[in-house]
């Protein structure tokens, strides 16, 4: 009988194994913009065009890193490729008194399975993972795991299975939260009614105002504007393409190249800004993105997950992921269930830019440090 393997990146996976076995080549650590860029394009080609779209590259970094560490030959290889020869693994992400950024991991095992102790130790180790056994036929297993996700990311992410399966072996989660106030926030009062042209109606929002000196550039016809965090380390990076170009195009143009680009084009100018509060969810099944980036063993008979358990064969049944994102005049508070400074200028002052966010944008939450992005949006109907 073949067992799968449950994923969760406040998200869900599961796993079955079996196949032949070659040792898989050793990678360098990679791009992890890289990764996230293709993460990004991959999921969006695989959902509706016209939705909005909240996602997590750093958070199913992790997830996948963990499963990579479990898996041998052609199944390694392709994850090892997808992830851009990254492994995403546990560590302070940096949070402050005022920033909070936690990324937490658990694997949780039917209690007649047994995970190899090796890989456990990892998991621990590396991921600081809680590994917990249970019984996956009592209901109460996925409350607890729905808990627990409810529990690390602030209760903004309360379910992310709602059954598992009689051939589901092990569920592994991350958990993904981030809660930051700007660096400059933007004044209440200024705050008011504006019409916002979606891709599939027009609607009212309230938009907010700011105008002051702040990384600024165009690149290829688009506007981009950096929002800083308070501690410098984190910033939201909104990128408004121009009229009538299509939101398909705009994130079929993503890569690292155009992405390290458009940021080295960033200066400090004075900008009116006005964007819209956002409060936005997505619930994903990533198993075709997850095959269009190269994992595709892993969903067959023939992956190769010996690396965390004798017993099998074991295969990836899915991985889901939940994210949620919330915009607002004091900052950001994001979550997955997956320091750029103002430089001001002495030069004689130029007049003011305007960038009005009143239709379809992307935006990118990103540790600047380390260059991963935390998460990742399409805002196309308010």
């Amino acid at each position: 009988m073949k067992k799968n393997l449950f994923m969760t990146l406040a998200g869900m996976a599961a796993l079955v194994a079996c196949g032949p076995r070659y040792v898989a080549p050793e990678a360098e650590p990679g791009s992890a913009i890289a990764y996230s860029m293709s993460f990004i394009k991959s999921v969006a080609s695989t959902v509706n065009p016209d939705e909005n779209l909240v996602i997590s590259p750093y958070s199913a970094g992790v997830a996948l890193s963990m499963l990579a560490e479990g898996a041998e030959g052609q199944t390694k290889t392709e994850f090892t490729e997808a992830l851009n020869g990254c492994i995403f693994k546990s560590e302070d992400l940096g949070g402050n008194d005022t920033v909070t950024v936690n990324s937490v991991n658990s694997l949780w095992v039917d209690d007649n399975f047994s995970l190899r102790n090796r890989y456990v130790n990892l998991m621990q180790k590396d991921f600081d993972a809680l590994v917990t056994t249970q019984n996956f036929a009592d209901p109460a297993t996925v409350k607890a795991i729905n808990n627990w996700c409810s529990e690390h990311t602030n209760g903004k992410i309360t379910e992310i299975i709602d059954e598992l399966g009689p051939n589901i072996v092990m569920v592994l989660v991350n958990a993904l939260y981030f809660n930051a106030p700007w660096l400059y926030p933007f004044e209440e009062f200024l705050t008011a009614d504006a019409p916002f042209h979606g891709s599939l109606k027009e609607s009212t929002v309230r938009m907010m105002s700011r105008k002051a000196y702040m990384n600024y550039a165009e690149y290829m016809g688009c506007q981009l504007v950096e929002l800083p965090y308070e501690g410098g380390r984190y910033s939201m990076y909104v990128l408004l393409p121009p009229k009538g170009l299509d939101m398909h195009e705009v994130i079929g143009y993503l890569s690292e190249d155009a992405y390290k680009t458009a940021l080295s084009a960033l200066q400090s100018k004075e900008v009116m800004l006005k964007m819209p509060r956002v409060k936005a969810e997505t619930s994903l099944l990533l198993n075709d993105s997850l095959r269009e980036m190269g994992i595709k063993t892993a969903f067959t008979s023939a992956a190769d997950f010996s690396g965390i358990a004798e017993m099998g064969p074991l295969a990836l049944d899915q991985v889901k992921q939940k994210c949620y994102v919330e915009i607002s005049e004091k900052g950001t508070e994001a979550a997955a269930v997956t320091s750029a400074q103002i430089r001001m200028t002495s030069a004689r002052p130029a007049p003011y830019v305007k960038m009005t966010v009143d239709r379809p944008f992307v935006f990118f939450i990103t540790d600047t440090q380390k260059d991963n992005i935390l998460f990742a949006g399409r805002i196309m109907n308010l």
